[in-house]
């Protein structure tokens, strides 16, 4: 109002107040340009420092995920691997204990064992040890003088614990083969329960180092397969030096595991200090955890080329925009006689954009008339129906328990919901002259020329039930479903003098409705 005001008061008044005028506006212009240039700058490296950002965020969450499949997808390779093993020596302990240790001495056995390490890839062998560490049987064949292994951490620890579940070891080389193997071993006992020996399966580090390293983990990640006592069982890349290592004191047993038994993380190695995104998973009914990790700086490498290529991008900009808005700001202050083509200018995209504001009927949301719509269509409606005796309606329509509905399921399902029913009222919105609108959030109205209260109400009626028949979930809902409450009015020339006369008319129905325990339709007379 103040901006057509002042240019009203230019119109009328003499050419030397109009160049004064504009003169001034030309001044307040460029300065004005030059905090808009600014701000548009500011905002460009704003928003580009928001976008890399998120990229990088994105890059990283997405590697997160991969790590937590390959964990998960690894976690049930050493179970299947393992579990294999020890079914084995589950049924080779029971058929020793059932005929004794030594039949484990005879030829069949010996035969046994080297026919079902033959059928599992991954062992490096099966053996039985007597109560005093003595060799009793293995697959391999291998015939070791005086070959004695009490000294095993799985030997000392069945003799020592009762225990009948399977026992996994640390890593260890094999004194047969100088293979670097896991150990799954079980307890064999007299009828007594008393310690019998040990049988044992070795599985090769190979065979989870070949799987290992056939996943492309870039020049630096890692993966690890460790004990429950932080201690790493294989690891790839893998260097003997590192196998039996403790990672206890690291992040994944520290901060990660006592959290749950999967997840992800950015951590940084406690083995070689390098920050890397991981995915770690216990494996399922085995002492041990998987664990895998891509450098976090190679994981960003294909990020930094975009964000370099983004910044260039925006610096591009900034520079054309540099340029051009000072020679913009030069031309403008070699030619203020231009500033009162660009006012007129001005107004008359105001008056463009007053116009569009008027077209803009519709509700973005629901496709229905907006209230702008629905104020002037009841006003003209009234006084037609005032000048020609006609009747004319008046729904008022509103979501039960809305606000519940929206708190449940949340905004996105709440806009879906009033969707649904806006197309709901307008397939029993049949006559080209009605008018369905949406009155302001939950609410609609329906404008019907030409209807009594009756007719009325029997739409509102046919309006009502066709919502409730929709289904449409809601749990708080008054039929644990979505309803809605209805107001008719009908004109009477004699109580509603203005259309507001009619709405308030309309809305006490609805109120009746509502408080009379909702999902019905109810007609104010």
């Amino acid at each position: 109002m103040v901006q057509l005001s002042i240019n009203d008061h230019l119109d009328n008044n003499q050419p030397a107040l109009l160049l004064n005028g504009g003169q001034v506006l030309s001044r307040l212009k460029i300065r004005s340009l030059v905090f808009f240039l600014i701000a548009v700058c500011l905002s460009m490296t704003t928003v580009a420092g928001w976008e890399v950002w998120n990229s990088r965020q994105y890059h990283l969450r997405d590697k997160e995920v991969a790590m937590s499949n390959l964990a998960q997808a690894l976690a049930w390779q050493a179970q299947a691997s393992i579990k294999q093993a020890d079914t084995l020596l589950l049924t080779l302990v029971e058929r020793l204990e059932n005929e004794g240790i030594e039949s484990a001495r005879q030829p069949r056995m010996q035969r046994l064992l080297g026919i079902q390490r033959r059928e599992l890839s991954q062992l490096h062998g099966l053996f039985v040890y007597d109560q005093a560490g003595q060799w009793i049987a293995n697959s391999n064949g291998a015939a070791l003088a005086n070959a004695n292994n009490s000294d095993r951490e799985y030997f000392i620890f069945h003799r020592g614990h009762p225990d009948r579940g399977p026992h996994i070891g640390p890593s260890i080389k094999s004194r047969s083969s100088g293979e670097w193997i896991m150990t799954v071993s079980r307890r064999v006992s007299h009828p007594d329960g008393s310690f019998a020996g040990v049988a044992l399966a070795t599985i090769q580090l190979s065979h989870f180092l070949a799987l290992y390293d056939s996943i492309d983990m870039g020049h630096n990640g890692v993966i690890n397969l460790i004990a429950d006592d932080g201690s790493i069982v294989v690891r790839r890349p893998f260097k003997e030096s590192e196998v039996g290592s403790s990672v206890a004191n690291g992040a994944l047993f520290t901060q990660l595991l006592p959290l749950g038994n999967s997840g992800t993380a950015r951590v940084r190695s406690v083995v070689d200090g390098v920050e890397r995104v991981v995915g770690f998973r216990r494996v399922e009914g085995y002492p041990l955890i998987v664990f895998a990790a891509l450098n976090q700086e190679e994981v960003l490498a294909g990020w930094r080329e975009e964000s370099l290529l983004s910044a260039g991008i925006v610096a591009l900009f900034l520079g054309l925009l540099g340029v051009l808005g000072y020679r913009l700001i030069r031309l403008m202050k070699h030619q203020n006689h231009i500033q009162s083509v660009l006012l007129d200018a001005q107004e008359k995209l105001l008056e463009v954009n007053r116009g569009l504001e008027l077209l803009a009927l519709e509700d973005a949301l629901t496709g229905l008339s907006n209230r702008r719509q629905f104020d002037l269509f009841i006003m003209t409606e009234m006084r037609r129906a005032r000048r020609t005796q006609t009747h004319l309606a008046l729904l008022m329509i509103d979501v039960d328990h809305f606000k519940r509905f929206n708190d449940l399921y949340g905004h996105v399902v709440g806009d879906a919901c009033l969707r649904r029913i806006s197309s709901i009222i307008v397939e029993h919105i049949k006559r080209p002259g009605d008018l369905a609108a949406r009155y302001g959030g939950e609410e609609f109205t329906v404008v019907l020329p030409g209807t009594d209260y009756v007719g009325a109400f029997l739409v509102a009626e046919k309006i009502r039930r066709a919502v409730q028949l929709a289904g449409i979930e809601h749990s708080e809902g008054v039929e644990g479903t979505v309803t809605v409450s209805v107001g008719v009015c009908a004109w009477d020339t004699a109580l509603h003098d203005q259309p507001d006369d009619l709405v308030r008319a309309a809305d006490r129905a609805l109120y009746v409705a509502k408080a009379s325990g909702r999902n019905m339709s109810v007609i104010d007379k």
